[in-house]
């Protein structure tokens, strides 16, 4: 009996204290309790884009395995890894330091779903003719560690085996779970078969000199794509650099030399880092809401490639279709806030240097953008999806082609020219920005003949006068509002109020009154306002034998010329008669009697007889035309 009362009073105090330690955990941190986190954890949700274990990147081989590499297998120094087949199979936790050669075979890691695994490469060379050389089947995170002044390196064959395709393997290097690359080394990945990196969850490189030859993508992400602190240099048959989510560039450089997009993901942000892209089609390009052309794989060296599993075509447009399906709702938009970023394509057709299907923002760093005049274009937001494409800082000329030219949208805090030169800039043209004063703000020797070109920096302020220049040519513009466009040819799409003008040669220009008249020259005037005076064009000339009369009295005619009656026509002098329908005069009798009768005419006069004829008629018939629209209006 008594037995029982304590076996009751047991599971009271135990239910108590149950209750106690659940209500501290739920409000641990209002108590200031700390929770232990694993933030390597793949299951871990937090927001750092880099953990400490990524960011460190130095050679720490203590109490790790020593495996040795020797061409068909090797040794092992310690234990959690063994050969198999040819195969390096890495089975537990921990750190390994690797070094030698293996033919013909593949370093995988098959550990337990929560081990953190350290492959420490201090010069390992693995080739693999049918599958991916670096292989992680299970882990929870795996860190390829290159050691300093390390050289190491990759390569796989042109096709996979059975096996392979059913895990849908990928690329050279293959992860079902998360990778980061780091250390002071290099490595170079070599992928005859689609990409040289494919990484099912997240790929982190926080260092390293990193090359990666593919004939897909690059680097091939399902989740995020984290980058600082490394030299990567790329040639893709594919995307440069694909992402299914997020591309996030913090420092380091990027060169990808040959590709068909240069980066690619929903959502684009470079904070800093040398950035250079020479694309065959878009450059940056925020695919949200569309599948896109660069995940289907079309173009560059390898063509159109096969995606997993090497399903046909037919099934991959079907798949590319339910991917832009899923997603629909997704926000994306590329965001550049520091670093710099060129972006060059000679033959680019329907592309865009900076490409989003949602919004752009810029707000930092140094952009230039070269696209063919053929139909490539500097930057393209998803307006017809409520982008916005807005610069707030940055120091930015993106040259390309007029058609579709965009500028930035009135919202900008930062002011912006778009300008059309309907005549065309040749390859190698120089494009700048001048101040009042002729000091040079921005200046780009642009690869690539363009038509259009986006300007803006820091220093431009509203109601300030600036030089734009193009070759050899100029045109001085005030900027009346943050974000307006400027030039001499219309074009759709304009963030701001077209304002039309006209270059002049640079010889020729000397300033607020110019030796061509006016601020903008070339006749003065913005186009359609006949050189007004308020321009500085002058008035207009008439033709010899015209006279503007006194307080706006009608022009005085040449002798045997009189306005008709009532908002007539003017009445010719004699042996002259208007045709109908507004068509050329009838000349007098005896004029040019026959086709024979002209051409001696023709042959007998010089050229400058001629022109000068020309000129004269068209005179006349001007001041006929001024003339009678004169006596209709006051008639």
């Amino acid at each position: 009996m008594s037995g029982s009362k304590h076996i009751d009073r047991i599971c009271v105090l135990v239910s108590v204290l149950a209750l106690i330690l659940t209500i501290l955990f739920m409000n641990g941190e209002v108590l200031g309790l700390e929770a232990v986190v694993d933030e390597d954890a793949e299951a871990n949700s937090g927001s750092a884009r880099f953990t400490a274990n990524d960011l460190d990147g130095s050679w720490d081989s203590a109490g790790a395995v020593e495996i040795t590499l020797d061409g068909s297998g090797g040794t092992v120094s310690g234990s959690g890894a063994y050969f198999l087949n040819g195969s390096l199979i890495i089975a537990r936790a921990g750190r390994y330091v690797l070094s030698g050669r293996l033919d013909d075979g593949c370093i995988s890691v098959d550990a337990y779903d929560n081990s953190k695994v350290w492959l420490l490469l201090n010069g390992v060379e693995v080739s693999c003719s049918d599958n991916a050389c670096l292989r992680v089947e299970q882990a929870d995170k795996v860190f390829l560690t290159l050691a300093e002044g390390s050289e190491n390196s990759f390569s796989s064959g042109a096709s996979y085996s059975e096996d392979a395709l059913e895990d849908n393997t990928g690329g050279a290097i293959f992860a079902h779970d998360d990778l980061t690359i780091n250390g002071g080394g290099s490595l170079s990945v070599t992928a005859a078969y689609k990409h040289a990196i494919d990484a099912n969850d997240s790929l982190v490189i926080t260092g390293g000199t990193i090359t990666l030859d593919s004939a897909g993508d690059a680097v091939h992400v399902n989740d995020a794509f984290n980058f600082r602190d490394a030299d990567l240099t790329v040639r893709a048959g594919d995307d440069g650099i694909h992402s299914d989510t997020s591309v996030y560039i913090e420092s380091g450089s990027i060169l990808i030399s040959e590709c068909y997009e240069g980066i690619e993901a929903l959502t684009i942000e470079q904070a800093g880092g040398d950035v250079t892209i020479y694309p065959a089609d878009d450059g940056l390009n925020a695919n949200g809401n569309s599948g896109g052309f660069g995940m289907m794989g079309f173009g560059g060296r390898g063509g159109f490639h096969q995606s997993e599993g090497g399903e046909s075509a037919t099934d991959l447009a079907a798949a590319t279709q339910s991917a832009a399906e899923e997603e629909t709702e997704a926000e994306t938009w590329i965001r550049i806030s520091g670093g710099t970023l060129s972006i060059v394509n000679e033959n680019a057709r329907d592309a865009d240097g900076i490409d989003s299907n949602g919004s752009i923002y810029i707000s930092g760093g140094t952009i230039r953008v070269s696209m063919s005049n053929g139909g490539g274009y500097a930057m393209d937001v998803g307006s017809e999806s409520g982008g916005v494409m807005e610069i707030s800082g940055g120091n930015l000329v993106g040259c390309g082609s007029s058609s579709m030219a965009e500028g930035f949208d009135s919202s900008s805090t930062q002011p912006s020219i778009l300008y059309i030169y309907s005549a065309g800039a040749e390859a190698g043209t120089t494009v700048a920005l001048e101040d009042s004063e002729g000091n040079v703000l921005l200046s780009y020797d642009a690869p690539c003949a363009f038509s259009a070109v986006n300007l803006s920096c820091p220093e431009m302020e509203l109601g300030k006068t600036y030089l734009v220049v193009i070759g050899d040519n100029v045109e001085e513009i005030t900027l009346t509002e943050s974000s307006a466009s400027f030039g001499d040819a219309r074009s759709g799409g304009f963030g701001g109020t077209m304002n039309f003008g006209g270059m002049q040669p640079r010889s020729d220009f000397s300033g607020e009154q110019g030796s061509m008249g006016g601020r903008r020259g070339m006749g003065g005037g913005r186009r359609g306002q006949q050189g007004s005076s308020e321009e500085g064009g002058g008035q207009f000339t008439p033709p010899e034998g015209f006279s503007f009369g006194e307080d706006g009295e009608p022009p005085a005619l040449p002798e045997g010329f009189s306005f008709g009656e009532d908002g007539e026509r003017p009445t010719p002098p004699e042996g002259f008669d208007f045709s109908d329908g507004g068509g050329w005069p009838a000349m007098p009798e005896g004029f040019g009697d026959s086709a024979a009768e002209a051409a001696a005419e023709t042959a007998a006069y010089g050229s400058e007889v001629w022109i000068w004829s020309g000129v004269s008629l068209a005179a006349l018939l001007l001041g006929l035309g001024l003339a009678a629209l004169y006596r209709r209006r006051t008639g």
